[in-house]
């Protein structure tokens, strides 16, 4: 396959990426069900339409340097699968339980949902172009992301401490965030290997 294929190929999965972001967000603050499960059916057909290109790829017994390099990217781009599945289950939990949080979390999530959203924009053009000035800036972006995870956490431990926040939705809470730095870090490490 050529090199051209698979940017493609890797730019349709981290636009998925961001789109899943995107629509997960909306369903916390709509506490729409029916929208996530559609996010969730969008997000794993997306998956299952490069399924059969990777799996042609790692049968095929010579490999291009394209081939190679696609496949050197593979393991991050599952992991990125992964922790985004944990995010669409983190916030399907949270819609099941009715867990509501406060004003102040909901203002959390949101902001690092977007610093994601364009982290995987960004993650995909430094793919595509290759440029180091570019990877640093994804670099300090993902740490940007998992820093503001950090400082929401500590935040959030206030909250919970004075009683604004409940031990119900202190764990959804972390567990969400918790997906988004991951998610971070995972396209830094993406990134680093352009």
């Amino acid at each position: 396959m050529e090199e051209k294929a698979y940017a493609e190929l890797i730019g349709q999965i981290l636009e998925s990426l961001g789109n899943t972001v995107d629509e997960t967000k909306r369903c916390l603050f709509s506490r729409d069900k029916r929208r996530l499960t559609q996010a969730e059916k969008t997000f794993a057909a997306a998956r299952k339409s490069s399924l059969p290109l990777c799996e042609a790829l790692v049968a095929k017994k010579e490999k291009v340097q394209a081939d190679q390099e696609f496949l050197a990217l593979l393991p991050s781009l599952q992991r990125l699968g992964i922790v985004c599945e944990d995010l669409l289950q983190g916030t399907r939990t949270t819609l099941e339980a009715e867990i509501s949080f406060t004003d102040k979390a909901f203002g959390e999530i949101s902001e690092v949902m977007a610093l994601v959203k364009n982290l995987a924009r960004d993650t995909n053009d430094v793919l595509a172009t290759g440029n180091a000035r570019f990877r640093e800036y994804v670099r300090a972006e993902a740490n940007r992301a998992v820093d503001r995870v950090e400082e929401c956490g500590l935040e959030h431990e206030q909250r919970l401490i004075g009683g604004t926040c409940s031990p119900k939705a202190s764990f959804a809470y972390l567990d969400l965030m918790r997906s988004l730095k991951r998610v971070a870090m995972e396209l830094s490490s993406l990134a680093e290997k352009a």
